[in-house]
């Protein structure tokens, strides 16, 4: 034990001065002397006879100046503000890890975190006898939770509030950064400086300062989502599927129960049996929404090999953007099979433009719309768009074209091009056509003999498919395999297929648009402009918008920080200053119920 406030000999001493001063209070009582009296005189005598007089009582209360004698003396002990131990010379850098393992419970039923903070207690208490010490919370990006100090009591005021990062912790960076600052407060040069890294993984970094590591977290299992997907379905409007991938991470077999949610509606419920070390992948569709905000659960997991030792991997998130038109342009002079084909897609908006109006437009006017689909037109010179489907094109235009066909048939489709999406057009029947002349790096969608009828081309800032035939030149268009084929050209020409809308990464930035407030997962409004590291799991907001971030990809299984690793100065007793403050109270309840009960007199 050791006194930070104050060396050994001057508590000695003034424990001893307490001793003599109570001792001395006790011998000079007053102690009226038994007096039997009728008189004045008599009364005067007594009065006389009562005046104390050192080491003259006739009875002093021994319990009563025992207790006090102990009370000064506890006093006396929490002025000097008793430690457990001998005390840390010099500037110590605590390095406490706050990754989202650090919230596992190991096999002997404890924390990582609850292990972690209740060493750093012990050693912050043990540095500030004799030296200084600093906190470095090392979560995704470090930061300094508790600047250099060598009073104990400012750590717990740091310690209100903290919480765990959802993604692993940076430890280098948080390693340097305790150089950095042992660097600059001069405890390098006076060779007084050192780091402490409480953490559940190994580090090896190369620091100026010595490093002391101690490990902590014992071994543990866990079932995890390491995988969460959702995405729209190009073949049904305004439905989306789901796809869940659970691992275990377990020396036996594990079950559980996956629950998607969107919104307050269940989407799915279904149990699953996993073999150690492997996966099983849930896959469902047919879920219809402008928009979904979904939330993936483990529930009732069971190992055969023990308990489920983290819950941070048992939930993730993803979001379904919400539905937006393809604003298509179509310029005919009145084509029934194109405007039903267009018509029969609810994904898209329509405008039509006669022919003779597209001499007038500019590439500005057009670049409000996705695609431009023509009707045996073509763009004006000097009139550009990055997304065209064309039908029939012109003689005279951009696109080169060849010799009239008559009757042509079809003897190859490229069916697994995304403008065709998987039709077979080999039985189509065309009464007339135009050879298209296709260039180098175009892919031919539709061939006759040696003649292209429909080609595909990636222009330098765009795309274009066009058929070398008009509708009324073809049965194609009497079949359902029409509107399929324009829907496909349309979304490939205009870039729209939408892909998998995978979750952000957590610690990633999150940039809210002008104007737009960023909403955390409680609903709270955080800010109105950018948060450059967003440590949590969930749905954010920004205005209207829902951003999915998740911590999928940080699934893994949890190493073992140690089995039994603590410091010299481990305890499970509370600090000494609040045992004596416990016994002084003791004490003076004691002296209360002595005092009422009549046994101090």
């Amino acid at each position: 034990m050791s006194f930070a406030a104050f060396p050994l000999w001057a508590v000695l001493a003034m424990a001893g001065a307490a001793a003599v001063a109570i001792v001395a209070v006790y011998l000079l009582r007053r102690t009226p002397r038994p007096q039997v009296v009728s008189n004045v005189e008599f009364w005067m005598r007594a009065m006389q006879s009562a005046k104390p007089k050192l080491l003259a009582s006739w009875r002093i209360p021994l319990i009563a100046m025992l207790i006090s004698l102990l009370a000064a003396l506890a006093m006396i002990a929490l002025i000097g503000d008793p430690r457990f131990g001998s005390g840390v010379r010099g500037t110590t850098v605590v390095v406490l890890d706050a990754g989202r393992t650090m919230d596992a419970v190991g096999v002997d039923g404890e924390r990582r975190l609850d292990r972690a903070l209740l060493e750093l207690r012990r050693w912050v208490e043990r540095t500030t006898i004799t030296g200084e010490v600093a906190v470095v919370r090392a979560g995704m990006r470090p930061s300094v939770l508790l600047p250099i100090t060598d009073d104990a009591a400012d750590l717990q005021r740091a310690l209100t509030g903290l919480a765990l990062d959802d993604g692993p912790s940076d430890l280098p960076a948080a390693i340097a950064l305790a150089d950095t600052i042992l660097a600059e407060h001069g405890a390098l040069e006076a060779g007084v400086g050192q780091i402490l890294v409480v953490a559940d993984e190994g580090v090896e970094v190369a620091t100026r300062a010595p490093i002391v590591v101690l490990p902590v977290g014992t071994a543990a299992h866990t079932v995890a989502i390491t995988s969460f997907s959702a995405r729209r379905v190009p073949e049904a409007v305004g439905e989306y599927a789901v796809r869940c991938e659970v691992s275990a991470f377990t020396a036996g077999r594990a079950r559980a129960r996956v629950v998607i949610r969107d919104g307050d509606v269940t989407i799915l419920d279904e149990r699953v049996e996993i073999a150690p070390h492997t996966s099983e992948v849930l896959e469902a569709g047919g879920f219809s929404s402008a928009r979904a905000e979904l939330v993936a659960e483990l529930h009732d997991i069971e190992l055969a090999s023990g308990e489920d030792g983290f819950e941070g991997d048992d939930r993730a998130y993803a979001v379904v953007d919400a539905l937006e038109a393809t604003r298509v342009l179509l310029v005919s002079d009145g084509d029934r099979y194109l405007e039903a084909a267009l018509a029969a897609h609810p994904g898209l908006d329509v405008d039509v433009m006669a022919p003779a109006a597209i001499t007038g437009t500019s590439t500005a006017d057009l670049a409000r719309y996705h695609a431009l689909v023509l009707d045996g037109v073509t763009l004006p010179s000097g009139v550009a768009h990055g997304a065209q489907l064309i039908f029939a094109p012109p003689a005279r235009g951009a696109l080169r074209v060849g010799n009239s066909i008559s009757r042509p048939r079809i003897t190859a489709t490229l069916a697994t091009h995304p403008a065709l999406d998987g039709l077979r057009l080999d039985a189509t029947r065309v009464t007339r056509a135009t050879a298209l002349i296709a260039e180098p790096s175009d892919q031919v969608l539709l061939r006759s003999g040696g003649h292209a009828l429909g080609i595909a081309r990636q222009l330098p800032r765009g795309r274009l498919v066009a058929f070398g035939f008009g509708t009324e030149d073809t049965d194609l268009v009497r079949g359902e395999a029409f509107p399929l084929l324009v829907h496909s050209s349309l979304r490939w020409v205009a870039d729209r297929a939408e892909p998998t809308p995978l979750a952000r990464r957590v610690g990633g930035p999150l940039v809210a648009d002008s104007g737009h407030a960023v909403r955390d997962p409680d609903g709270e409004t955080i800010t109105s402009g950018v948060v450059p590291e967003v440590a949590r799991a969930g749905i954010w907001h920004v205005g209207d918008r829902a951003v999915a971030f998740s911590s999928v990809d940080h699934a893994s299984p949890l190493a073992a920080g140690a089995t039994g690793g603590r410091f010299a100065a481990r305890s499970t007793w509370p600090p000494l200053a609040l045992m004596i403050a416990g016994a002084l109270v003791a004490l003076l309840l004691l002296e209360w119920a002595l005092l009422h009960r009549g046994r101090l007199e």
